[in-house]
């Protein structure tokens, strides 16, 4: 008798042990796995790769906290601090159906994104993701060289395609500064107005030494400045910013009048001998009967010959002035 209640006992155990199992199951609750693909401490974060079969884009932390893009260009602080909530609360909420998972596996290794997270820690911890539309419409993760896909979520984040989140395009990453320098990072600010040249500079900032000032056509010094005029000027390089990139369809409208010369060229050049060369055009709009004229409140930026973006005047009028600015006063 005793034989038959344990017997009995032993069954309902194991029932109730499979019912948790299915349960939780299909609850997506792995117990010490639901964060397997999450970095819980971001701080430790120096570096993240972002892979397609298309790009590479790497984001790197750098000193004050800054991040770098693709080692050329300052990241933008607050995509970054998105990016880092994203990667902090990576969530396991199911495994791949079995009936799909070599599809999904597939899917994962000669379609889907590679993520890199490389941690104070040294060991890179690297996933591949794709967003399923054939069967599913959800996300999966899996480790490199591991064969166990395994659904995402993000809690309270209701959009199943997680892999959108992760974009390799540079210019999404990109601050939008033209110039963010203090003064003591500026060696020399250089600008030519083709229009008025007489009114063009070259400013050497020689810090300790003290400021001197050229004219630009024929590059005489210039004496009897104002040394406060120089230092407010270079004081507005502090923050210049652009509003948005130009799309390829308003490049080819503009090209034309971009191939011209610009109205006016502003070069600087920073304690990191970086330089930086900024050429100005009229950006050019249609007005009501169709016809194209100068916009009063924007023009077009062409930055270092690469990137063709869109500025306000009240962003770079602070940084364009006349060499009369320096002599008269501010």
């Amino acid at each position: 008798m005793k034989k038959k209640y344990g017997l009995y006992f032993l069954f309902v155990l194991l029932l109730a042990v499979s019912i948790i199992m299915v349960h939780n199951k299909r609850s997506g609750k792995f117990k010490g796995e639901e964060n397997r693909f999450a970095v819980k401490d971001t701080g430790q974060i120096n570096l993240i790769e972002i892979r397609t079969p298309e790009n590479t884009l790497i984001l790197e932390r750098m000193q004050g906290n800054n991040w770098m893009i693709n080692g050329l260009y300052y990241a933008a602080e607050k995509k970054i601090t998105g990016l880092l909530t994203v990667i902090s609360r990576l969530q396991v909420s199911a495994p791949v159906p079995n009936s799909i998972k070599y599809e999904i596996m597939a899917s994962l290794e000669n379609e889907g994104k590679r993520l890199m997270v490389v941690t104070d820690q040294g060991n890179p911890h690297v996933i591949l993701m794709y967003h399923d539309t054939v069967y599913s419409d959800v996300t999966y993760m899996m480790l490199e060289n591991t064969d166990q896909p395994l659904r995402i979520g993000i809690p309270g984040f209701s959009d199943r395609n997680l892999a959108r989140l992760f974009i390799d395009d540079v210019n999404y990453w990109r601050d939008n500064s033209i110039f963010k320098l203090r003064e003591d990072e500026i060696l020399s600010v250089s600008l030519f107005d083709r229009l008025h040249p007489d009114k063009s500079f070259h400013l050497v900032n020689g810090n300790e030494e003290g400021y001197k000032l050229y004219s630009y056509d024929d590059s005489n010094e210039v004496t009897g400045f104002l040394a406060d005029a120089i230092a407010q000027y270079l004081s507005y390089f502090s923050s210049v910013s652009f509003e948005r990139f130009l799309s390829d369809d308003e490049i080819k409208d503009q090209i034309s009048l971009i191939r011209n010369d610009p109205e006016k060229m502003i070069t600087v050049k920073d304690s990191r001998n970086q330089i930086t060369k900024v050429k100005t055009f009229l950006w050019y709009v249609p007005n009501q009967d169709g016809i194209l004229q100068p916009d009063i409140n924007r023009l077009i930026a062409v930055i270092n010959e690469t990137d063709i973006v869109l500025v306000k005047y009240m962003e770079l009028d602070p940084v364009i002035k006349e060499i009369d600015y320096f002599l008269k006063g501010i």
